[in-house]
């Protein structure tokens, strides 16, 4: 995963667009997807992508830059789901 980027997005099933956060470390990308599926509320999506653009059916795309907010915009999709 050296040059490899890794995406974790997030969303509400049936819902247009998603949340995304891109891992800046080989262990965000291994531990943070394991996370947010042990938090996973039913009707919310935890997805792994490599290249957000190729997958339209999650656009709109919102960038979190950082990992706690992500995790903590991940709990508001629970409540919303």
């Amino acid at each position: 995963m050296e040059n490899k980027k890794i995406y974790v997005v997030a969303k509400i099933f049936d819902q247009q667009g998603c949340i995304a956060y891109l891992c800046k470390t080989p262990n965000e990308a291994r531990c943070l997807p394991g996370t947010l599926e042990a938090l996973r509320a039913d009707g919310v999506q935890i997805v792994i992508l490599d290249s957000p653009d190729i997958y339209s059916e999650y656009a709109p795309y919102r960038y979190i830059e950082n990992m706690k907010e992500f995790i903590d915009k991940v709990s508001q999709l629970n409540r919303a789901a």
